[in-house]
């Protein structure tokens, strides 16, 4: 899995002859491991993932979140990237390469426009049926990987910040029993010089010690 900051390199894209970006939008299911996402459909063409075409002086990234807005009219945030479908235009004989990243919904709506007629949320199983292209059938076990690792990211650090919660009584208690032995340290060496006092037969000494450990 590749961190956002990372685009490409040119070797992955210098051997195809278009090259486009994406997004596999996810929302999380209460209770659920695997999230649903959203498809879109193409009026008289396919059910698939909203992406397009890279635009000159465009990233990848930017083609990407760009892509999904103009499709869907949903505001995204592009999290990883998750992977790459390598196939060739039919009619043009032409190497396309679409890059996608995992993304979740800030804002928008969708409205039916001309690119796009319809949208559904499904879940993985649901997208196997009713995805167009074999393809992007087998590239949601790409997508599934990620969210098993995003999973087991997310079990460790809840892990961790319990084991956290959980020392932080134990650092209370032990600063606050040093701070009783020091108090019971102090306290001894007072009786001490008092008793020392009396034996030295200045009771008003003696007395004055006292009545430190009182206060």
């Amino acid at each position: 899995m590749e961190e956002l900051t990372q685009e490409p390199n040119s070797s992955s894209t210098s051997t195809v002859d278009i090259n486009a970006a994406g997004g596999l939008v996810y929302r999380d299911i209460f209770g659920k491991k695997i999230p649903e996402i959203l498809l879109i459909h193409r009026p008289n063409r396919d059910w698939s993932f909203p992406k397009g075409k890279q635009d000159p002086g465009e990233t990848l990234l930017q083609t990407a979140v760009r892509e999904v807005k103009e499709e869907t009219g949903l505001t995204c945030l592009a999290q990883d990237l998750i992977g790459r479908v390598n196939y060739v235009v039919s009619e043009k004989k032409l190497k396309k390469e679409v890059t996608y990243w995992a993304m979740t919904v800030e804002s928008g709506e969708f409205k039916a426009n001309s690119e796009v007629d319809e949208i559904q949320w499904v879940t993985v199983e649901e997208a196997k049926e009713l995805l167009t292209w074999e393809r992007d059938q087998e590239f949601l076990n790409t997508f599934m990987d990620w969210c098993d690792k995003k999973s087991e990211k997310n079990i460790s650090e809840n892990e961790t910040s319990s084991i956290d919660v959980d020392a932080a009584p134990v650092v209370q208690e032990t600063v606050e029993l040093d701070s009783d032995l020091e108090k019971i340290e102090s306290n001894l060496a007072i009786i001490e010089s008092a008793m020392n006092r009396v034996a030295d037969g200045d009771l008003d000494a003696a007395e004055a010690l006292i009545s430190e450990l009182t206060n």
